[in-house]
């Protein structure tokens, strides 16, 4: 079910947590992983200096065992990341029943270039045409990334959630070591 690029970390811990209905299985993570790569908005939640929190929507992939996301030098994110690298990176259905995704960790600044360039790749992949086309949305984002136009950012996961609702609850914890 999963499409594992190369240099994918290995797949986390994964149990159930304690606000889970009795008898609910946890999702397993090969599950998460393909929904993360097919999730199309995100939101991000970082910490200002002052200690409240900024969450943002934003365009997120996950490649290469973690999340990567953009955003301006001079967005309130990149000040953020700037002071306090810890970060989440969350998806929700929207509805009341499905599954709702949560990545934590830490965020690092990507300059290496054969990196920024296979993330490129990446985003171009997840987003098709929205990226690619002319008309598209977020147009020249790939160029953008490959040429250090916008921050890169690697969420390295610490931790992670996929939350199940429906006839049968789950909360299932991700940890990596």
């Amino acid at each position: 079910m999963s499409d594992h690029t190369a240099g994918d970390s290995t797949a986390p811990q994964t149990g159930l947590g304690p606000f889970s209905s009795p008898g609910a299985c946890p999702t397993p993570w090969e599950e998460t992983e393909w929904a993360l790569r097919r999730i199309q908005k995100f939101q991000l939640c970082t910490v200002r200096r002052d200690g409240r929190p900024h969450v943002t929507p934003l365009l997120a992939v996950w490649t290469l065992g973690a999340m990567w996301f953009t955003t301006g030098e001079n967005e309130q994110k990149a000040k953020n990341l700037s002071a306090n690298r810890h970060c989440a990176v969350t998806a929700g259905t929207g509805t009341l029943t499905g599954v709702d995704h949560v990545i934590e960790g830490t965020a690092s600044l990507v300059t290496d270039q054969a990196t920024r360039d296979a993330v490129a790749t990446a985003f171009e992949q997840a987003y098709g045409w929205q990226l690619t086309r002319e008309d598209g949305t977020w147009y020249h984002l790939g160029d953008a990334v490959r040429t250090g136009d916008v921050r890169l950012y690697r969420l390295q996961p610490d931790k992670g959630f996929a939350f199940a609702t429906g006839s049968e609850s789950s909360e299932t914890r991700y940890r990596w070591s």
